[in-house]
């Protein structure tokens, strides 16, 4: 198989080419076959899961029973090193099992995001433990979202606690991350933003404390993984690695000093009354030069 350079990004690995398929696996506990495709299989290149299946047949009245399993890599090369190395099938208690590529009907429909664990594993793969680090620009409790025309600026404030309608003296507490990654050596860097709430209830004294340390968590988890998915590893024939930063995505919410700096924001904290102006109407002057994006990134807030 000839192939210059490979591109590996941070997400979810899809296409045959990248998943072999294992059969006839001798009846043993899952766990023995998991850790032994493992061994067998990690050798060749980092994978991304294993996914092992059960089957029985009958075979002339014999009942057989047994396993097969799906290897998925990263890398295409790392795949099809593995397939041809292995002479397309491996021995395991005096049985062969084959090795094909998967075939699959048809490819997935959306690509999905790689989880925060995997986002570290492939990274510290490919870049070593000390070819990246993380820093975190933002972590808030409420997030004020500024929406800037030649006209108008507006502030929006996102409180972090809601009385639930049922009565039941629920609260939702809310934090959104905002997460750089720095890729050493290559003087790049990415951005992510994630978001997560949780509802704690007001009776019990410990609720409120376990639902921010998870609303934290998560939402600096999810802001790495958006971060890592604008990452894209390049592999050269002679296995070193170089890295670009797809710049197509567009930012989910754009935060710079500047707008992080009190003395530039316009703050609202309350309202006397309403104000005179019909809300729609209002709503189409600014819709008509308000920024894409962060009227965007106002909706998706909106929603939470």
């Amino acid at each position: 198989m000839s192939c210059s350079v490979e591109i590996i990004d941070f997400k979810r690995p899809e296409g045959n080419r990248k998943n072999l398929y294992v059969n006839s696996i001798p009846g043993s506990s899952e766990e023995d076959v998991q850790e032994y495709l493992y061994s067998v299989f990690s050798v060749y290149g980092l994978i991304n899961g294993i996914q092992i299946y059960s089957y029985s047949t009958s075979n002339q009245s014999v009942k057989v029973a047994g396993y097969y399993a799906f290897v998925t890599f990263y890398s295409v090369l790392a795949a099809h090193s593995a397939k041809e190395s292995l002479s397309n099938k491996i021995t395991i208690a005096g049985t062969e099992c084959k090795i094909a590529y998967a075939k699959r009907k048809k490819d997935a429909q959306t690509v999905a995001t790689l989880h925060f664990s995997k986002c570290q594993e492939l990274a510290n793969y490919y870049l070593g433990f000390n070819g990246w680090s993380t820093t975190i620009k933002l972590l808030v409790q409420k997030i004020c979202n500024f929406i800037h025309s030649s006209l108008t600026a507006i502030a929006c404030l996102i409180e972090d606690n809601e009385e639930d309608s049922s009565g039941n003296d629920l609260r939702k507490v809310r934090y959104v991350c905002v997460t750089r990654i720095d890729i050493t050596g290559h003087h790049l860097n990415s951005e992510g933003m994630g978001a997560w709430e949780e509802t704690y209830l007001v009776k019990d004294p410990t609720s409120k404390a376990k639902a921010i340390c998870k609303s934290k968590k998560l939402a600096y988890q999810r802001s790495l993984e958006n971060a890592f998915s604008k990452v894209i590893l390049i592999v050269l024939p002679n296995g070193k690695v170089t890295v670009e930063v797809d710049t197509t995505q567009p930012d989910p919410v754009i935060l710079t000093e500047k707008q992080l700096d009190d003395s530039n924001v316009l703050k609202v904290n309350e309202l006397d009354e309403l104000p005179d102006e019909d809300v729609e109407d209002v709503k189409d002057e600014v819709d008509e030069d308000v920024d894409a994006i962060n009227l965007h990134i106002l909706h998706e807030l909106e929603e939470m």
